[in-house]
């Protein structure tokens, strides 16, 4: 009877002993699972994947992209040069009668892209949204009349100046109320947002509200309408609409031009090869007296 008892208390032992050690060597095989998972040993479901790269690291259409390559192999390589414009900005860009995009900034355009030996594309889009597209590398230059603005020279670099532009109020023929640019105290301005004449028009400051505008046609169309009571835009711009328009509500230009800043094409920061071969173009337009002809056929006599 004792023989028995401790026979069952030892059988019962043992199997205790061996469950103790199955059940040690599962916990050791999960513990060198997890270790391997946790160090990245190979992927599998659940694993979060790698991020992708950013797109500015990859080579776009405008981006420096592969440190091997420049911007103007690039352009080469791809065959077109891409020039982010408004559009909407007579006589310096703009859609023609034809539906073709047209003006002095898409001449020039062109001379810089047959320089490069390639075709210049055109890309339409609001103002306020071109230089931060070409920071993006969407673009390759921004050119629509663009002034050198202190706050624009901090974002990107521009090329030699090639024209020079200063901000005017335009209002209806009847006003007597509206003397220049400069006093627009308690009246409601309209200017178009991110354009050289909207940053002086808000340093200036003393108007009543200022609406901003994508395009000078709407802001014109406003001001006939009675929306705004002056418009502050650049001289050529206005003095071009003012010349051609049609419509059964004159519009005139009052005062002088104020704050008159250079123009040029807008370029990326450190994007010295491009900007070379830009500057090299509008120095021999310059020379050979071809730059004049441009602006006589576009403008007449701007600011100089």
């Amino acid at each position: 009877m004792i023989y028995n008892v401790t026979y069952r208390y030892q059988t019962n032992y043992t199997k205790g002993v061996l469950e103790m050690r199955k059940f040690s060597m599962i916990l050791m095989v999960a513990a060198l699972g997890f270790v391997t998972a946790a160090c990245g040993g190979g992927t599998t479901a659940g694993t979060a994947a790698k991020p992708a790269e950013p797109a500015a690291a990859t080579a776009s259409s405008g981006s420096s992209g592969s440190a091997k390559e420049s911007t103007v192999e690039q352009i080469k390589k791809r065959g077109k040069l891409i020039i982010a414009t408004s559009g909407n900005f007579r006589p310096i860009t703009f859609m023609n009668e034809q539906g073709q995009i047209a003006g002095l900034d898409i001449e020039i355009g062109n001379a810089i892209a047959d320089k490069l030996g390639v075709k210049a594309e055109f890309v339409p889009g609001n103002l306020a949204g071109l230089i931060p597209g070409m920071n993006a590398g969407k673009f390759d230059l921004v050119m629509s009349g663009l002034t050198m603005t202190d706050d624009r020279k901090k974002a990107i670099d521009f090329s030699d100046k090639y024209l020079s532009d200063g901000a005017v109020a335009v209002v209806k023929k009847d006003n007597t109320t509206v003397k220049d640019v400069q006093h627009l105290q308690g009246l409601v301005a309209g200017v178009i947002g991110g354009s050289g004449t909207h940053s002086i028009i808000k340093e200036l400051g003393g108007y009543k509200e200022l609406k901003e505008y994508p395009g000078h046609a709407e802001a014109l169309t406003d001001l006939k309408a009675g929306r705004i009571e002056v418009y502050t835009a650049g001289n050529i711009a206005a003095m071009d609409y003012i010349k051609n328009d049609k419509s059964e509500i004159p519009l005139k230009i009052v005062g002088e031009q104020y704050a008159i800043k250079d123009i040029g094409v807008g370029i990326r920061k450190n994007e010295d090869e491009l900007k070379s071969i830009i500057n090299s173009v509008i120095a021999e337009k310059k020379k050979d007296g071809s730059l004049d002809k441009l602006i006589a056929k576009w403008i007449g006599t701007p600011a100089k």
